[in-house]
């Protein structure tokens, strides 16, 4: 087998051949061998079912390649934030819109060009068209782009350019002097904000231009529940003399495990308390980086507990800083914002006050929070 022959002489060869075809999908390590494939695309190959299989292979080879460019969470992004519902929860948060509106108004200048990546309802590429920016280009590539044009035509905003597309696929004509985003998760980078973004950075940004906002904290902080909210272990409870500590260590219950198992999302109100005075894990500003693997996967922090109580968990947050006056968080404890409150799930354990927390973090796939590995002592 010819060691040049990529993804389309895979699906070549395994509609030809349904031994080839069933080892892929079986057995792709042993299957792939000989064939010339980056790594995501090993990746993606071996990640296919039966049905994915078959509908790559009745698409065009323009289609696969398309499959085969996007990440996967770019594709997840894409169904999720078709739902208006989504768009509705984030038009009405005003801490959201209203920093960012500010934040607009005090940057965007006349004569600028601008990106939106990911406009989704259109909402800031219509603030930062308002401010008379010379073009914007609002990039989305799901459906609801539609909605956003519609929006525009509606409120007589003309100086905005559309495109259906992934960022990775658009060049615009000029470069550009802002990247205006909203790319956030709830554990601030699983929208794959810094792939995305620091992409057009390289490609597009003029060396003069600014992504906004760029600077961030991530705060990962220990935390006590209200006695309604905690869900323990399974092993950690005895009910009524119903013993099932030994489950700690049965293999068995391995297979029930959920991907998500070691995280929750919680109601805000769940939170009785941080143990300790919240700090970031981890600053970052975009604008003085130029690859996602600048930023460190391995954290470790010592905190020292301000409350006594019971630890129930660790509550992941962040902060957006557009400048010194101009920010907002998403702590479950401060004014409410439309992202998920997530809880990485440790047993419980009691500290006293001035006690001292030791935390390891290794985020393995940063996108992942459920991948991230959590030692504490």
């Amino acid at each position: 087998m010819s060691a040049d022959e990529g993804v389309e002489a895979v699906f070549s060869r395994a509609m030809k051949d349904s031994a080839f075809r069933d080892l892929l999908l079986t057995f792709p390590e042993q299957a792939l061998t000989g064939f010339n494939l980056t790594t995501d695309e090993i990746t993606r190959l071996k990640g296919l079912c039966f049905a994915q299989f078959e509908s790559l292979a009745i698409a065009t080879p323009e289609e696969r390649r398309l499959f085969f460019l996007v990440d996967r969470l770019d594709i997840r992004n894409l169904m999720a934030f078709e739902n208006l519902y989504e768009h509705e929860q984030m038009i009405a948060d005003s801490v959201r819109v209203d920093t960012y509106y500010e934040a607009i108004s005090r940057y965007i200048k006349p004569d600028d060009v601008v990106i939106d990546l990911g406009t989704g309802s259109g909402i800031l590429a219509f603030f930062a068209a308002r401010q008379k920016a010379r073009r914007v280009y609002a990039i989305e590539h799901s459906n609801f782009i539609e909605i956003a044009e519609k929006i525009a035509i509606h409120n007589n905003i003309n100086n905005i350019t559309f495109v259906k597309s992934n960022s990775r696929n658009f060049t615009p004509p000029t470069k550009v002097d802002y990247i205006l985003h909203e790319q956030l998760g709830y554990a601030i980078f699983n929208e794959n904000m810094l792939k995305n973004i620091l992409d057009l950075k390289r490609r597009v940004l003029k060396d003069t231009g600014k992504i906004l906002p760029g600077k961030f904290e991530l705060y990962i902080e220990p935390a006590s529940l209200n006695n309604e909210y905690r869900v323990p272990f399974i092993w950690e409870k005895e009910v009524h003399g119903i013993d099932f500590s030994f489950l700690k260590t049965n293999k068995v219950v391995d297979k029930y495990k959920s991907p998500s198992y070691k995280s929750r999302f919680i109601q805000p109100s769940a939170i009785d308390t941080y143990l300790c005075n919240p700090e970031p894990i981890l600053r970052f500003d975009m604008n003085e980086m130029m690859l996602d693997d600048e930023l460190p996967r391995k954290l470790k922090c010592s905190k020292q507990e301000s409350h006594t109580g019971q630890l129930d968990g660790l509550s992941i947050f962040f902060k957006v800083i557009f400048d010194d006056t101009l920010y907002f968080d998403t702590s479950p404890l401060h004014k409410y914002t439309c992202w998920d409150k997530c809880l990485m799930r440790l047993e419980s354990k009691s500290y006293n006050e001035a006690d001292i927390i030791h935390l390891d973090i290794d985020m393995a796939d940063i996108t992942n929070v459920n991948s991230w590995l959590v030692m504490l002592d």
